[in-house]
């Protein structure tokens, strides 16, 4: 299985057997059916997931994305950048560009993504739902600045938030990591819509 097939094995797992009871229940938000055809084109289009009737009755566009314990001491939700190796130069600009989602719902499990260690998969060390839509405003509007990554890590300088384009070992493509205390800091619950174990 390719590491992407893994990847969205691991996170549909959570989503069903973590996520609609742990977060979505608890804010009243219930996935709409959505032909599977139409859910793969949002994906691979826009990157959405999910579409959610809310508590109040509006349709919201969701992206999920959710880790194993190995990332328990990580304090950022993570987005895909660049694939300036992909011969198709409509998608060398990544999921950060692409993404029309409402909001990013981020957990990090208490247990393992193996297929064979899925039992330890009980709940989330921590969880987030960030603003999408607001977090890209502010990079449009320059509050949100990518640089080269040197320490791999953000920071606010002047009430702006930089972040490193970091790339990954095989260098195939790059991913922003977005700190959430710092976002948090400058942005509050305009960008962190909800969210459990990041700070309180």
């Amino acid at each position: 299985m390719g590491l992407y097939k893994s990847d969205r094995n691991f996170t549909n797992y959570v989503h069903e057997n973590l996520a609609l009871n742990q977060i979505y229940k608890p804010l009243k938000w219930n996935v709409k059916k959505v032909d599977f055809k139409n859910i793969e084109r949002l994906d691979i289009m826009h990157g959405i997931d999910y579409i959610i009737n809310d508590s109040k009755g509006e349709n919201i566009n969701i992206q999920e994305r959710f880790r194993d314990s190995f990332y328990k001491n990580f304090n950022d939700v993570t987005l895909r950048y660049r694939r300036d190796k992909n011969q198709n130069p409509e998608r060398i600009k990544s999921e950060f560009f692409k993404i029309k989602a409402d909001f990013l719902v981020y957990g990090i499990t208490n247990g393992k993504k193996f297929k064979d260690q899925r039992h330890t998969l009980t709940t989330f060390n921590k969880w987030v739902i960030i603003n999408i839509k607001f977090l890209k405003k502010m990079y449009l509007y320059n509050q949100l600045e990518i640089i080269p990554a040197v320490d791999n890590y953000c920071k606010i300088i002047n009430n702006k938030m930089f972040c490193p384009e970091i790339f990954n070992t095989d260098n195939s493509s790059s991913f922003l990591p977005f700190d959430v205390l710092m976002l948090n800091k400058l942005w509050g619950e305009k960008v962190i819509f909800k969210q459990k174990g990041y700070f309180k």
